[in-house]
């Protein structure tokens, strides 16, 4: 199967992924690390099995050193996403992810040797100026400044970052022991260090720390939504695993960022976010620039 199909899904699936975190975290008030730990260690714990039945023998050594990579930071980064979401408007914070490919072009060529172009290089660009544009530039509430001040941008930004690094990791990881270990390896080690202080702490709408032993009770009522989760994470990262495998990081990861189109599109449209227009102008100059980024990304 051709990449362009699975880098698709990967958007498609990751769309789900976000709407479904932001209602999660706004309608059930659960805590980001409960949603984003929880979802992670569903998804891993079948994968795992599978793997174990149906993978081919990895090598231990490159994959544990990639796994020790990516969970540290993808602990952060699951985190600071949570935050943002629940924090943020999706028009707003969603796009800011597109940043990543300013710190993918580096990454991926200092550790997979993967060059740009200068299509990429002027695609990337066009994403950094989407971004700068999406709280509505000099004209904006506040100007930039106001941008960098609403609420969920910095952990957001800083997803971008962590995420513009993992991705290479990612592939590193799939070389070494193969999509589902790898899905199964990543999602164990980023979701555990989330949902176990999480349940620690009884995180649960209307529960304080003092009455977490009624919380695993209480926590069943939303449980259905987090098995959809993990199937969603589940589908994004097989598909962006199994895309990865066909050619260059970077052509994955401006695929899907069409996500953040999707879902900016959702927030002005459906639940009414502030500077529609604006916003979805400046997702579509990032969705330019993604374009030419997937045009230029040598393999």
């Amino acid at each position: 199967m051709s990449w362009i199909p699975l880098a698709l899904l990967t958007a498609c699936a990751a769309t789900g992924h976000d709407l479904l975190v932001r209602h999660l975290l706004r309608r059930w008030s659960l805590s980001s690390r409960l949603v984003m730990g929880a979802s992670a260690v569903l998804a891993a714990l079948p994968a795992l099995g599978l793997a174990a039945l149906l993978g081919p023998g990895p090598r231990w050594g490159p994959l544990m050193g990639a796994l020790l990579a990516t969970g540290s930071i993808n602990a952060v980064a699951f985190w600071a996403y949570g935050r943002a979401l629940a924090r943020g408007d999706l028009s707003q914070v969603l796009p800011l992810i597109n940043l990543s490919p300013l710190v993918l072009l580096a990454s991926g060529w200092l550790l997979l040797g993967e060059r740009p172009a200068f299509s990429a290089t002027l695609g990337v660009l066009l994403v950094v100026a989407g971004a700068l544009l999406l709280g509505g530039g000099p004209s904006g509430p506040g100007g930039w400044r106001g941008l960098w001040r609403a609420p969920g941008v910095k952990p957001m930004l800083l997803v971008a970052l962590l995420w513009g690094v993992g991705a290479s990791v990612d592939k590193l990881g799939v070389r070494a022991g193969g999509s589902l270990l790898w899905l199964g390896g990543l999602h164990l080690v980023v979701g555990l260090p989330l949902l176990l202080p999480a349940l620690a702490a009884g995180e649960q709408s209307g529960l304080s720390a003092d009455r977490a032993p009624r919380w695993l009770g209480a926590s069943l009522r939303p449980l259905p939504l987090l098995v959809l989760l993990a199937l969603l994470v589940t589908a994004s990262g097989l598909a962006q695993f199994e895309a990865l495998q066909r050619t260059a990081v970077v052509n994955v990861v401006a695929i899907k960022r069409l996500s953040t189109l999707f879902s900016t599109f959702v927030g002005v449209t459906v639940f009414g976010e502030y500077g529609g227009a604006l916003r979805l102008g400046a997702a579509a100059l990032m969705l330019a620039g993604a374009v030419l980024v997937l045009m230029g990304g040598g393999s």
